[in-house]
């Protein structure tokens, strides 16, 4: 199957928990502060240089920013007194502390790469199981704070984008009948999150009595199944409907280039139009540009974190559009739209 940008990035998260603690939820701040101390000092060890923010020490803009590059999860980030996160120098591997359960390892990876994810987050999981007792069943596998994770402790997901099915009004049947599978789909931010810019995240539900690579090829075959029908759709609407979807692609061009201002969800639903365009070769960009990049810098929490400034709504939504017209105009040909 050709990859035209469909999936974007791959994730697998590893929830592990401390043998001699208390789940988070009912653990004390002396606790949550030996939890944050044990894995640090299991991951100091290694020299691998991860660098440990506290949550308690982050503004809520640095918290928003780590949330909105999915470094973070939006329950660590309301965690404000014993908190914490680990992140590698490339920002691939995040490991967060005293979130649902003690240890959330998490590791990033672009396109559809969930075995290069889970090899890396399986070795990040021995180095600090050879540092700390970890709570395990032999019957039940890893013990975790909520019931649907116990056993492999594990979620494979990957974030996709499918404008063409949205644009032909098949999203909702699709992933209807994908959740019938066993399968999550979930908003941008994980659980609790909405779509946005035709964005969505496919998981596992369960992870009992099954293996983690088992568990992983389940996922990769639904996720290609997905794409696959996102790019015969993409095929069709280039086929019999050419006009309006260039219409479309145009539009969204043009309102991003000479809006005064733009919410966050307008601007992400026209990024993804653009998106669409430039991977079906309706419009043409100079440099190599990432719009999925793009859709990240211009999150609320991103905005205020690269500004260094509070800015009321209004100027959020004015900065927005300047970051997007420098971006797509920076990037232009002379030929811009075909």
């Amino acid at each position: 199957m050709e990859n035209m940008g469909i999936v974007i990035t791959s994730r697998i998260r590893l929830a592990r928990n401390l043998k001699n603690y208390r789940f988070p939820v009912k653990m004390n701040r002396e606790e949550g502060q030996k939890v944050v101390q044990e894995v640090n000092d299991a991951i100091d060890r290694t020299n691998l240089n991860y660098e440990l923010k506290n949550m308690k020490d982050l503004s809520d803009v640095e918290k928003n920013s780590l949330m909105e590059n999915h470094l973070i999860s939006p329950d660590l980030a309301e965690n404000k007194s014993e908190g914490a996160v680990l992140l590698s120098p490339d920002r691939k591997v995040s490991i967060m502390l005293n979130e649902e359960d003690h240890v959330r390892i998490q590791t990033l990876e672009s396109g559809l790469a969930l075995n290069e994810c889970w090899d890396l987050g399986n070795k990040i999981d021995d180095v600090i199981e050879e540092s700390v007792d970890y709570a395990f069943d032999r019957d039940l596998g890893y013990v975790t704070s909520c019931p649907t994770n116990i056993g492999t402790g594990m979620r494979a997901s990957v974030m996709i984008h499918l404008p063409a099915l949205s644009i032909t009004n098949q999203t909702d049947k699709l992933l209807y009948g994908v959740s019938q599978l066993g399968v999550a789909v979930r908003g941008v931010y994980g659980e609790g999150t909405k779509s946005m810019g035709h964005l969505y995240q496919i998981s596992n539900q369960g992870t009992l009595g099954v293996s983690e690579e088992t568990l992983i090829d389940k996922i990769t075959q639904i996720v290609k199944q997905i794409a696959d029908k996102e790019e015969k759709t993409r095929e069709y609407l280039k086929n019999n409907n050419s006009d309006e979807l260039e219409d479309e692609v145009y539009r969204a061009y043009g309102l991003l280039t000479n809006a005064k201002k733009m919410t966050t969800e307008e601007a992400m639903k026209l990024i993804s139009l653009i998106k669409l365009g430039k991977e079906m070769k309706i419009i043409d960009f100079a440099g190599n540009i990432d719009l999925y990049e793009l859709m990240t810098k211009i999150q609320p929490g991103n905005l205020l974190y690269t500004t260094g400034k509070e800015m009321l709504p209004i100027e959020r939504d004015k900065r927005r559009v300047e970051i997007i017209k420098g971006e797509l105009l920076n990037n232009q040909t002379h030929n811009n739209i075909k």
